[in-house]
């Protein structure tokens, strides 16, 4: 996992390097289409599916007999975190943003990509869980796992479903390097601003943290097995 993560954090950091507009906005305007295209697909692809109808009215349509408060701050902590927000990603993008450039504009289209991308990983999830499990709802209560779970079977059953299925879970890594990216972007920009260094040393004293605070957190809960928490 050492070796995984260095190279994860090592692009990261390559691309914060070159600042947003030559890193990540670069990339970015490229793979991330590619990415909304594909998961398209897959959510049509799976609709149709045997017994996914029922996967679709079950996310589709609202259970107000499972509504609680509960559901409003597990919705609510899913939009910050979704959102990045009271993290500093946004400030730190918006003060890279033109004068010219209208922010409540942008805010709304922050939140329709959001909201979208979102629906459609629900749409390509649930369905496909109902489908393989023959309507047993309680194969959902994997969670955010059923991605790695479900997606593969969905793939197994495609024409061409091993391409499509590493095209995916490459641009999904690539995703998830870009909310890394963000947020060491956002680290990187205040330690510039706040001791006037230069983005190069800025970037090798995050790294520097990085890897002395991500190098046990990469090998696990077995590195710490002799703590045992007291009942």
């Amino acid at each position: 996992p050492i070796g995984w993560f260095l190279l994860f954090i090592g692009v990261t950091a390559l691309i914060v390097l070159f600042g947003v507009e030559k890193g990540i906005e670069k990339v970015s305007k490229i793979l991330m289409p590619v990415l909304v295209i594909l998961s398209v697909f897959i959510a049509i692809y799976v609709c149709f599916m045997p017994g996914a109808l029922e996967g679709v009215k079950y996310y589709l349509i609202p259970n107000f007999a499972n509504f609680s408060m509960k559901t409003v701050v597990a919705a609510t902590g899913q939009l910050f975190y979704s959102m990045s927000l009271a993290m500093g990603i946004m400030i730190t993008y918006g003060s890279y943003m033109k004068k010219d450039i209208n922010l409540e504009s942008s805010v709304k289209q922050i939140e329709l990509f959001d909201t979208g991308i979102a629906f459609l990983a629900g749409l390509m999830v649930i369905p496909a869980v109902f489908s393989f499990s023959g309507g047993d709802e309680a194969a959902l209560s994997t969670g955010p796992g059923l991605m790695f779970e479900t997606l593969p079977k969905v793939f197994g059953k495609m024409a061409g479903g091993t391409a499509i299925g590493a095209v995916f879970f490459l641009l999904v890594m690539f995703a998830a390097l870009t909310s890394s990216i963000s947020l060491m972007e956002t680290v990187v920009s205040i330690i510039s601003d706040k001791f006037s260094l230069s983005r190069n040393k800025c970037c090798v004293i995050v790294i520097a943290i990085c890897l002395l605070l991500g190098v046990p957190s990469s090998l696990g809960f077995g590195l710490l097995d002799f703590v045992k928490v007291s009942d």
